[in-house]
């Protein structure tokens, strides 16, 4: 058995019941109320009581008697008690809070993590995916909620760190998405960060069972349930410390997200203790696993430009089919046209909107370089000319034209640190393309009429 740590506050750090990170100007913060689980794997649990925090606080942020109460209860742990594959256990402690404000930044490459690079992220991000069980469906969302990790958020330097923490307790990639098994769904995340912690001890409440692997690396598992204001979530999770310094848990619920106060719960959690076993024991995951040749680069994240996304939600085929027939149409392009890849057309669901597909690129043409947007949506009204007599009037867009077909083509302008130029087709369909390029000088944003050409490419309404 690997040596465990005596102290159990360690064990504390990978059972954050509840999590709050917000960005805010200058740094992020972050709020954690550490609960050490059940460790019953149902609800017959031989308890007093549960486990509960209460906050009341006001819509701008502050508090007040008359204000609507936050409740957040867990079942409390049984103690004395034993656990399979623990020598022993130990009594938990009070539940505690803690917070923390830090300067950092969200990078891939930090020189302080040799470990982690983008190539990394999209290795295990496939190697994640792969791994599912044959019938659980990773539901259709963009790249950051496909279960693809993303950058390393780190504190710039190690000054005003929480008590009991390190630089590498802090700096961790995480992955996350929507399974559906069975017609039920569930949300599963996962985090990994290195440590030269040692192996934490069993607490009551922390797991259900501990598994020591060959190479004498632990596995802890967990099944247990939370309410946030009366409504339950079923939880599952698995976390390995792993004997080359590697730390991943994964964690699955039977809501649509991390079981907040949108959550919709399908009393059903889509992974079984030994698939999540499974995941975090995978040595593609490890921190010292080698980058496989040819791992193909990560699927970036974009954003739409509609005001208000009212269009219908869209699947794989559509954005699909809208990738291809940009592909298509730009092989038409003329021939002073930019480069724009081979990666023109690789169109993702933007960030929070399902309605709208999108897609950042870099356009090359000699020695000059421009960044290049393009969005998709529908369910948007056909432009009104402005009235160039109203005292409100800024001068924007530059050019407004109805076409044969009815669709309306704006052309707009603008230069502020860097050159701005966009072009966007409505159609009457209520189809809106938005084709937009930027550059710093010395270098220039692609012509309008190549923003056009990609706009008015055939295929690209949403029917």
């Amino acid at each position: 058995m690997p040596n465990e740590q005596t102290d159990s506050k360690r064990a504390e750090k990978w059972t954050f019941a509840l999590t709050v990170v917000s960005l805010i100007a200058g740094g992020t913060v972050v709020a954690g109320f550490v609960d050490r689980w059940s460790g019953s794997e149902s609800d017959n649990i031989s308890v007093a009581a549960s486990t509960s925090v209460s906050v009341t606080s006001t819509p701008d942020g502050g508090f007040a008697e008359d204000a609507p109460e936050f409740s957040y209860v867990t079942p409390t742990a049984v103690y004395p008690t034993t656990i399979p594959g623990c020598e022993s256990v130990e009594a938990p402690e009070e539940d505690s809070f803690f917070s923390y404000i830090l300067d950092g930044s969200n990078t891939y490459d930090d020189p302080r993590f040799p470990w982690f690079s983008s190539a990394k992220a999209a290795a295990m991000s496939d190697a994640v995916k792969q791994a599912l069980p044959h019938d659980v469906e990773l539901k259709f969302a963009s790249p950051g909620n496909s279960l693809q990790f993303g950058p390393i958020y780190a504190p710039s330097n190690t000054d005003g760190l929480p008590e009991g923490f390190s630089l590498e307790d802090l700096a961790s990639t995480t992955a996350s998405g929507t399974l559906v098994r069975d017609g039920k769904i569930g949300a599963l995340s996962l985090m990994l960060h290195s440590s030269s912690d040692p192996i934490p001890s069993c607490v009551a409440g922390s797991l259900v069972e501990r598994r020591v692997l060959a190479d004498q690396s632990v596995v802890d598992l967990q099944d247990t349930w939370s309410e946030t204001n009366g409504v339950r979530t079923l939880g599952r999770s698995a976390m390995l410390y792993g004997i080359d310094g590697t730390r991943i848990q994964a964690y699955v619920n039977d809501t649509n997200n991390d079981g907040g106060r949108d959550a919709e719960s399908s009393g059903v959690v889509p992974l079984t203790l030994d698939e999540l076993a499974t995941l975090v024991e995978m040595p593609q995951l490890r921190i010292t696993a080698p980058i496989p040749p040819g791992t193909a680069p990560l699927q970036i994240d974009c954003g739409g430009w509609a005001d208000e996304s009212s269009g219908r939600e869209l699947d794989r085929g559509i954005v699909d089919a809208l990738g291809e027939a940009l592909r298509s149409g730009w092989r038409a392009a003329p021939p002073d046209a930019p480069d724009l890849g081979s990666q023109l057309g690789d169109l993702v669901l933007a960030e929070n909107d399902t309605t709208t597909a999108c897609q950042d690129l870099v356009a090359r043409s000699g020695g000059n370089e421009s960044r290049l947007s393009i969005s998709i949506t529908s369910g948007q009204p056909l432009p009104t000319p402005p009235n160039k007599y109203d005292p409100s009037y800024d001068g924007h867009p530059l050019s407004m034209v109805t076409s044969e077909d009815g669709s309306v083509i704006e052309r707009d302008e603008s230069r502020w640190e860097n050159a701005h130029r966009s072009v966007v087709v409505t159609h009457t369909g209520g189809t809106q393309v938005t084709v937009s390029s930027s550059a710093e000088a010395p270098n220039v944003p692609m012509t309008f009429e190549q923003l056009e050409f990609l706009a008015t490419t055939d295929g690209l309404e949403i029917r």
